[in-house]
């Protein structure tokens, strides 16, 4: 007979992830997570606690995806489960919340267990007994939305759906939620677990990459500017002025989206399209250290010297930020880490920005420090 100790390990040891899916919750120091302070959540024999508070979000942005997990939760107990939502602001309203409650045997509602919080009521009351395990399964493909709960379908339908929005108040329809955004286990106060939780994403529809590791198609005006190395492209300011690389393809309308990261101090441009008449003056978009700043025009999602950004939304020195630049006309929209900070048509900004190209190249722009940058890619409009 196997050792009592032996026993319990084998029997907390979690399900092999299904293929293509990767595990949240492999390792005890939380690590695909972002922790809002250190010791609020705990991970062991692969089970996610509460500890003391402050909700968890994941460090990556996801799109399209699904998402597997189990959760517990005891009678009276109030938790949920974020989507595409952003880290700042209303992330229910914003993103999407699946709300945990421990309400077993309550009818459907908007603010009961598998119901998108205060916006649509699950189609059944689905949950276990309340202090059990429960299965969920959120898959969002685009604008199509469907979530299991227990096996059982509680929502299958379309985010734009004309009839699922009717009668929602501004803010709170769903066709208005972010289309990508962070993962988030919510602390609303009580003792919730989560295990078992893994994802899969789905490829980006349409996007080609600009840069994937290796410098092809760029051209920088100064030596050694930028160089890539491990998949990141390093720009370094250099003392005789800023250094600009280039790229050969010319993007009109078009939605670029990057990462980015920092060091203390460290500021780059990216410039989505670029042309040689003198009289194009391009956009300039920040990616910088906003420690300690407001928004304003040189925030990170900015249009530099020119619109402020609407909110801060940068995260802090040495992390990824994620930055999607829409592109249609003269209208520039701008979503760093999945918050909206620019939707302005460039048209309307007097001086040098009024007469942006609405064809060029792509370009980046190294001003101060050193920025890194990765994975950036196209998808024409």
């Amino acid at each position: 007979m196997l050792p009592l100790y032996l026993m319990t390990t084998l029997f907390h040891q979690p399900p092999p992830v299904e293929p293509g899916f990767t595990s949240l919750c492999a390792d005890a120091e939380l690590s695909a997570w972002r922790l809002p302070k250190a010791g609020a959540w705990e991970c062991t024999d692969g089970v996610i606690r509460r500890v003391t508070g402050g909700t968890l979000f994941t460090r990556h942005i996801y799109e399209d995806f699904t998402l597997r997990l189990d959760f517990k939760i005891g009678k009276g107990g109030n938790s949920g489960v974020f989507v595409r939502a952003p880290l700042s602001g209303r992330h229910s309203a914003l993103g999407m919340e699946v709300q945990v409650q421990g309400d077993s045997g309550k009818p459907p509602g908007k603010e009961t267990t598998g119901s998108l919080y205060a916006a649509k009521a699950p189609a059944v009351a689905a949950s276990n007994p309340d202090g059990e395990w429960n299965a969920l399964e959120v898959v969002l493909l685009g604008r199509h939305m469907k979530v299991t709960l227990n096996d059982q379908v509680i929502h299958d339908f379309d985010l734009d759906d004309l009839a699922v929005n009717e009668g929602l108040p501004p803010g709170i329809r769903l066709s208005d939620r972010c289309p990508r955004g962070f993962i988030g286990l919510q602390d609303h106060g009580s003792p919730v677990e989560f295990r078992n939780v893994r994802i899969k994403e789905e490829p980006e529809p349409g996007f080609e990459p600009l840069f994937d590791g290796t410098p092809t198609g760029w051209t920088a005006d100064k030596e050694g500017a930028f160089t890539a190395q491990d998949g990141v492209l390093l720009c370094t300011a250099r003392a005789d002025g800023p250094a600009t690389l280039r790229h050969s393809r010319i993007l009109a309308d078009c939605e670029v989206r990057l990462e980015y990261r920092v060091e203390p101090g460290a500021q780059a441009l990216f410039l989505p399209r670029t042309d040689n008449d003198p009289k194009h003056a391009p956009l300039q978009i920040v990616m910088g250290d906003d420690s300690g700043k407001a928004p304003g025009r040189e925030a990170s999602g900015a249009l530099f010297g020119q619109a402020s950004t609407m909110v801060p939304a940068s995260l802090p020195v040495g992390e990824w930020n994620d930055l999607r630049v829409v592109l249609r006309g003269w209208t520039v929209q701008v979503y760093l880490n999945s918050m909206p900070v620019i939707d302005v048509p460039s048209a309307n900004l007097w001086g040098k920005y009024m007469y942006t190209p609405l064809k060029g190249v792509p370009a980046i722009a190294a001003r101060k420090g050193k920025v890194e940058i990765r994975d950036v890619r196209v998808r024409p409009l």
